[in-house]
């Protein structure tokens, strides 16, 4: 059946025809971006209108272009400012502002203006200012804010307060007055004149005292730095301020008449003065200071130094007012001083001859240098006496030793003397040694002499040294002994840079010594006296050939302390005077006598106070020399006897049977030691006998001798001792193979060369730490598997681990330098015995010693090393 609602048609729901959601979130995000935009327009108007700025003018300049700014931006109101492309155009006229020259030269200008106002500021409120800083500084700041000159720049500065007058009064303190002093030990005539072959029966002494004008005034100019003339323009300028050019003229004249009338009347003083004064070395000193008023008044013609500074000051005064504000500010500051402080005391006294005091003086040098050639004598003498006493206890402690162990392998060494011999004993037993080292390369150099000349061995030496891979010049059967030689004579070459080094340090901190550094400088001071009190004289030493002497004091000690000059002073002032000198390389004497004043001698009266002078400063302070040798002495022996403990000599007796006597194979080792040594050449000294020593061993005398092997470092002597047959003990050196050979080895000691090597090195078998100085060197012989690489090396204790050493690999390079390189052992051991070290490092070939390095400096260049 038919229904109404059939007839309706089917319902179909709506479709939106706009996607709504997304328009929203384009739009929210635009309207984000246009924010955006506006902030950043206004942080660019705000970061340009927010400049500092000072003066008006850069203001009103600022303003007019953030009005032009302004009005641009009216164009673009409108705009869509979520478009970066607008908002960079808007941020690029805002930045063309701020590039703009006269806006960044205000800006600079303003924070530089007021760093230097906030600088002005603190200096005032902590007390460090003056009136006349700020004055100038507000002078020049206000020349610049008051400019209409638009783009001018601010650049000047607040000048911190020197404090000038301090200067110029510290520079017054640190003058000592001029102290002239002059003796006349002659008869004066009632015209003034000198009886010079009368001598007074009391001398007159002048002293004049004190510190003059000139003195005052050349002190301060010197003392003045560019900051204190920079204070003093600053100061100038603020007295002078509102002066005219006419009042510059009138101070200018005003300082010219004070100070010439006072120069004037200076001069006319001085020259009453010379008139009276009989002295002629202080007519002229009065001489000089006449000078020096007529050098500022003028003379014959010629204008003053006064004149010429006037003239000078009134020309400025119309073209320059500035420099003649200074220069009249500066010469009158100055000038103040000089006046207010400067002083003249005179005083005239009578003194006691001085002949008997100088023969009391020379009596007492002579005593002293006698008692001082007594206790020298002592001292040797007592050091004698002290190796003896010393030698004799070890003898004694030998035989007991020896008695008590029974036999040479366990009987320990006795040490000849305490730690206290052994440090004054220290040089001795190192020269020992070195004359030891000596020694053995001079026994060499003898087998090399038996068939090459001496200039051949050193050219063999020399070759090996430049070419140790491949020696051209080598013959082949001197080969072992050349090494040989090489390695003996860069052994001694590092002990004797050694001692050097040590003497070197041991002075530096005796001259450092606190004591010895006040007496130095006392000595100095009057030394210092001296040479202002007695200007460089002039003497020539003989009149037919005219050599001239022009000395001082001081460089007459310092050449009698280098032995240039000898000086002999007998009796003073009339006795006996010799100065011997080296003059165009000969040696000159001048004698200085009665008759040499002014007669024999040209120029002896100005020499012989120096030479008096020279004389008695040598007799006050010669001593210090001595002291500081003896500072040296006593610390170079402190820092050696610590590393000579291994050169200390020791002693061990011969054993004896229990009937006193020798055992009968130590009997004939002994016999054939003696009758060896004539052949081999091993008498100690000149003492020895061969026929005194055979005496000695005779059945009648055996008994009483005793047998002794002495050591000293590695070498050795044999000493027979039997008063009863000879008071000389007899003395045969031999060295530690022959001990081995005729004892054996219970008489042997185990301080070897390289024992002492270790303990001259402070564990380091280089004495110096010089590569060419090591103990181990192609050139001797070692590392023959090595023949590309001129290669030395040492081995360095590892002081953590005693016993253990480091092994030190030294390699030339191309360049003709030494590089060093610690290296392990092929096990990775760093740390290695000494013999295994000396084994390893000897096993190297090309080979292995460049995978070694590579392994373990892997980063290195090795090529510089290619040959």
């Amino acid at each position: 059946m038919a229904s109404f609602s059939d007839s309706i048609s089917q319902f179909n729901p709506y479709i939106q025809q706009l996607p709504v959601e997304a328009m929203t979130q384009v739009g929210m995000y635009k309207q984000q971006k246009y924010d955006e935009g506006v902030q950043k327009i206004q942080s660019y108007i705000d970061n340009v209108a927010g400049m500092d700025v000072v003066r008006d003018i850069d203001k009103a300049y600022l303003q007019s272009k953030l009005n032009e700014l302004g009005s641009k931006l009216k164009t673009v109101a409108a705009g869509d400012f979520s478009n970066y492309q607008l908002v960079n155009s808007v941020g690029g006229m805002a930045t063309q502002i701020a590039k703009d020259s006269n806006i960044q030269s205000a800006v600079s200008s303003a924070s530089w203006y007021r760093k230097q106002l906030a600088d002005m500021e603190t200096a005032i409120k902590e007390g460090k200012s003056s009136q006349a800083n700020v004055y100038d500084f507000n002078t020049k700041a206000n020349s610049w804010l008051s400019s209409t000159k638009l783009g001018e720049s601010f650049r000047d500065r607040y000048t911190p307060y020197t404090d000038v007058k301090k200067k110029a009064m510290e520079a017054i303190k640190a003058l000592h007055p001029k102290l002239s002093q002059y003796d006349i030990p002659f008869v004066i005539n009632s015209d003034g004149s000198l009886n010079k072959d009368k001598i007074a029966d009391a001398m007159k002494r002048y002293k004049i005292e004190g510190i003059s004008e000139n003195q005052i005034t050349q002190a301060i100019r010197a003392s003045l730095t560019p900051d204190d003339m920079n204070q003093l323009g600053i100061d100038a300028n603020y007295q002078f301020r509102g002066v005219t050019s006419e009042d510059l003229v009138n101070r200018a004249v005003g300082n010219y008449d004070k100070r010439r009338k006072a120069a004037v009347l200076k001069l006319e003083y001085l020259n009453e003065q010379k008139g009276m004064v009989s002295d002629p070395k202080l007519n002229d000193e009065i001489e000089d200071k006449i000078e020096y008023y007529e050098r500022l008044l003028g003379k014959d013609g010629v204008p003053g130094e006064l004149d010429e500074e006037l003239e000078s000051n009134i020309s400025s005064a119309k073209n320059n007012p500035d420099s003649v504000k200074f220069s009249i500010y500066k010469d009158g500051f100055i000038n103040e001083f000089g006046n207010a402080f400067s002083w003249t005391n005179r005083i005239e006294e009578y003194m006691k001859n001085p002949i008997k005091e100088q023969e009391n003086w020379a009596m007492e040098m002579n005593h002293k240098r006698q008692v001082e050639n007594r206790m020298r004598w002592k001292d040797e003498q007592d050091l004698i006496l002290k190796k003896e006493e010393i030698r004799l206890k070890a003898e004694e402690n030998a035989l007991k030793k020896v008695e008590l162990y029974g036999d040479a392998t366990s009987t320990p060494w006795t040490p000849l003397g305490n730690d206290t011999d052994n440090e004054d004993m220290s040089q001795e037993y190192f020269v020992d040694h070195v004359q030891s080292a000596k020694d053995n390369a001079n026994a060499t150099v003898s087998k090399l002499q038996k068939k090459y000349t001496t200039v051949q061995i050193n050219e063999m030496l020399e070759d090996l040294k430049k070419n140790p891979n491949n020696p051209t010049k080598v013959k082949a059967d001197a080969l072992e002994l050349v090494q040989e030689l090489a390695r003996q004579k860069n052994y001694l070459q590092g002990l004797e840079e050694k001692e050097k080094n040590l003497r070197a340090d041991a002075k530096i901190k005796a001259e450092n010594d606190p004591e010895y550094q006040t007496q130095v400088k006392k000595a100095n001071l009057e030394l210092n006296a001296l040479d202002n009190k007695y200007k460089s004289a002039s003497a020539v030493f003989n009149w037919r050939t005219g050599d001239a002497l022009t000395i001082s004091p001081s460089q007459l000690l310092s050449d009698i302390n280098s032995g240039k000059a000898t000086l002999r002073v007998d009796k003073a002032p009339l006795g006996y005077i010799s100065l011997t000198y080296n003059v165009g390389g000969q040696q000159k004497k001048l004698e200085l006598s009665k008759k040499a004043f002014g007669v024999d001698v040209a120029g002896a009266k100005e020499l012989r106070p120096i030479l008096l002078s020279v004389s008695e400063h040598i007799a006050k302070y010669g001593d210090l020399n001595k002291k500081v040798k003896s500072l040296e002495d006593k610390e170079y022996k402190a820092t050696l006897a610590p590393l000579i403990t291994t050169l200390v000599p020791e002693i061990k007796a011969l054993a004896r049977d229990k009937n006193g006597k020798l055992p009968p194979v130590m009997f004939d080792r002994v016999s054939a030691l003696i009758t060896a040594a004539d052949a081999l050449g091993i008498a100690a000294d000149e003492k020895y006998s061969t026929e005194t020593s055979e005496k000695m061993l005779a059945d009648e005398n055996i008994k009483d001798t005793k047998i002794f092997v002495y050591r000293k470092g590695d070498a050795y002597e044999v000493h027979l001792k039997n008063p009863t047959v000879d008071k000389n003990v007899q003395k045969l050196r031999v060295n530690g193979s022959d001990i081995n050979k005729y004892f054996g080895s219970g008489y042997v000691s185990d301080k070897s060369q390289e024992s002492i090597r270790l303990n001259l090195g402070k564990g380091n078998t280089n004495l110096t730490g010089d590569p060419n100085r090591s103990v181990i060197q192609k050139a001797f012989g070692d590392f023959p598997g090595v023949t590309k690489y001129n290669i030395t090396a040492d081995l360095d204790e590892d002081l953590s681990n005693p016993n253990l050493y480091i092994p030190k690999i030294n390699l030339m390079g191309n360049d003709g330098r030494w590089k060093t390189f610690e290296v392990s052992g092929p096990d990775g051991r760093r740390r290695v015995g000494y013999d295994q070290g000396i084994s390893q490092l000897n096993s190297l070939t090309d080979d292995n010693l460049m995978k070694l390095l590579k392994a373990q400096y892997p980063k290195y260049d090795f090529s510089i090393f290619n040959r």
